[in-house]
């Protein structure tokens, strides 16, 4: 059985712009005809391959199909440039933990190749392989060491963390620092989350008191909002060392949190994702120590 190129490409628009009427837009069609090719597809294989959803995602069938569909757009975009034709731009999904992004993955961006268009999905480092297990991205910066199906794995290094506030918040709710104040305060204590699945700080207290915490919890999802709001004394959370902590205080002085973090990309021999990963590996040097 051979697959229809037009109906992948449809498919991978809808799992890529969320819905089909998004991806008629991209691909300047109507949303009929985006649905009309899926439902072939889905026919010609047997199986659904898209949940209708907001946004709509893949079924575990679907997945592989859209790693197909992005490696095969990709490399004939890559043999149309060898060979001087004029193509379309080659499109890269990546999903990236915001700290990273904030942080030492600004370079990467400097070196994408021309021609490359790069969609950046912020996603927690403890969940960003999931979009990669979806076929939605074709890397990511994780926390999983071992390689997913289909991919390649390398160590970058490691994100070292401290626990920071204020010093007004500090001299209010934990004075001497977390471990001196005492699990009965640090109780009462609120902290900052970029969101509901950033358990840093949880982390962090597990490594300091052996044992679960539960805290009064603020949700601040933006890189900026969170270390204003660290700033401000709305709560204490964990920042990593790279940024600027300026006005801030550790709130448990000598302790730190290391998150090692790995690249894992499509096994498929692009010389576009090939430049890309490079660009990673040299810019995740800092987090090395090199």
């Amino acid at each position: 059985m051979s697959l229809d190129s037009q109906q992948l490409v449809a498919f991978a628009a809808v799992i890529e712009e969320g819905s089909f009427d998004a991806a008629a837009r991209r691909l300047v069609i109507t949303p009929s005809a985006v649905s009309q090719r899926v439902k072939a597809l889905e026919q010609a294989v047997g199986q659904v391959l898209v949940r209708r959803e907001r946004p709509c995602v893949t079924t575990d069938a679907g997945a592989s199909l859209m790693r197909l569909a992005a490696q095969v757009s990709t490399l004939e975009r890559e043999a149309l440039r060898e060979m001087g034709a004029d193509g379309a731009p080659i499109r890269v999904a990546v999903a990236v933990n915001a700290d990273s992004f904030g942080t030492w993955m600004g370079p990467v961006l400097a070196r994408v190749p021309d021609g490359v268009l790069i969609d950046i999905r912020i996603e927690d480092q403890d969940h960003s392989a999931e979009l990669l297990r979806a076929g939605v991205v074709m890397a990511a910066v994780t926390t999983e060491p071992k390689p997913i199906a289909g991919c390649r794995s390398e160590a970058l290094g490691a994100m070292r963390y401290f626990g920071m506030a204020s010093p007004g918040y500090v001299e209010r709710y934990l004075p001497g620092g977390l471990v001196e104040a005492g699990i009965d305060r640090v109780r009462q204590a609120p902290l900052i989350r970029w969101d509901r699945r950033d358990a840093l700080q949880d982390q962090f207290l597990r490594k300091l008191f052996r044992r679960d915490v539960t805290v009064p919890e603020h949700y601040v999802p933006t890189t900026g909002g969170n270390t204003e709001a660290l700033r401000v004394g709305l709560g204490w959370g964990m920042m990593p060392e790279q940024l600027s902590r300026d006005g801030l205080v550790d709130v448990a002085p000598g302790r730190y949190l290391d998150v090692p973090l790995y690249w894992q990309h499509w096994k498929f021999e692009s010389v576009t994702l090939t430049a890309i990963t490079a660009a990673v590996r040299k810019a995740a040097a800092v987090l090395r120590g090199s």
